[in-house]
């Protein structure tokens, strides 16, 4: 069935049908104008719902107001502006190293050459020589596109370069590429590269390489301003990126399901703090983690029909999560 618009007006109607308490009816009109009610609503109501509802329509907890609902998503806005800031730092190092490493080894225009990736499929992955040098031209033709469309914004410095020099440096190029990117960059450089950019972070090559596949989602969900704190990060095939259980994971003591996996902090929001913790500073992590148990406590104070624990949960935090500035 298409969709019918409906007024503000009617909404605020089939909300308070609903059993949502929405005390100033002004004001959330005003909010759901501005924030959208698919985002707002749709978007952090199922945490609110009554389970045990079996009528046609769906039914809020009883006692649950509006402000609950919006007091998550505003909590969830802080959380994507947080985990951003510290995920664009650990690119920005990423795509340093990986431009470095790179160009030391083949010279600063040399991304553009098939032999100097990884061009051989190795035996998991089920690829053939052509399908693997394909791959890699697949790469290179986006690095190419890139090239051309930062041209046309009249980007000064890749500008300077290709007028000046006839091409443009990996380290003047990495800077407008995606962490999608570079993560697909990473992925096929060779097993030797793919190790000496891992050395500078203290990670050996598949954990590194998870780790920019489960970052790159996250950092795309809060550059376009999704829902952050239950998000899982999954691949195009619906299957999940988890980063690698690491020692984090066995000083947290997180229990293991069937297949020997962690059950939270794999490929979750819990996922990226253990990522923060293993690549970020000390000090850095530290003030990640004031500023995040901030933004929890600010959020349990405001919650009364469900418990911090749940949303907690729903981020794939461990009950001892706390722990994790000690480790």
């Amino acid at each position: 069935m298409n969709k019918v618009f409906s007024t503000t007006n009617s909404q605020l109607r089939k909300l308070r049908s609903r059993g949502l308490i929405i005390r100033d009816g002004s004001r959330v009109k005003k909010i759901i104008e501005l924030e959208n009610y698919y985002n707002l609503i749709n978007g952090y109501k199922d945490l609110f719902l009554d389970k045990t509802y079996v009528g046609d329509d769906e039914q809020y907890i009883e006692g649950t107001d509006f402000n609950e609902i919006y007091a998550l998503y505003m909590a969830d806005r802080e959380l994507r502006n947080l985990f951003l800031r510290y995920i664009l730092e650990i690119e920005n190092n990423i795509k340093s190293v990986i431009a470095h490493k790179f160009s030391e080894q083949y010279g600063y225009d040399n991304y553009l050459t098939v032999k100097n990736f990884d061009i051989f499929p190795k035996p998991k992955e089920r690829k053939t020589n052509a399908q693997k040098i394909g791959e890699v031209s697949e790469l290179i033709a986006h690095l190419q596109h890139e090239i051309a469309r930062q041209l046309s914004k009249n980007n000064s410095m890749v500008s300077h370069y290709m007028l000046e020099y006839g091409y443009v440096p990996m380290w003047v190029l990495v800077n407008t590429l995606t962490l999608g990117t570079i993560s697909k960059f990473y992925s096929v450089m060779k097993q030797k590269d793919q190790n000496n950019v891992g050395k500078q972070f203290g990670l050996k090559s598949d954990e590194l390489q998870s780790i920019l596949f489960v970052l790159s989602v996250y950092r795309n969900a809060c550059a376009h301003d999704e829902r952050l704190y239950n998000l899982k990060s999954v691949n195009q095939n619906l299957r999940p990126n988890m980063i690698k259980t690491s020692s984090v994971h066995d000083s947290l003591k997180i229990p293991r399901d069937a297949s020997n996996n962690p059950v939270c902090g794999k490929n979750d929001l819990f996922a990226v703090v253990i990522i923060f913790k293993i690549m970020l500073a000390k000090n850095e992590f530290n003030k990640f983690y004031y500023a995040l148990k901030k933004n929890i406590d600010d959020l349990s104070k405001q919650l009364n029909v469900i418990s911090i624990d749940a949303v907690l949960k729903e981020m794939g935090f461990p009950d001892n999560w706390q722990d994790i500035k000690k480790i």
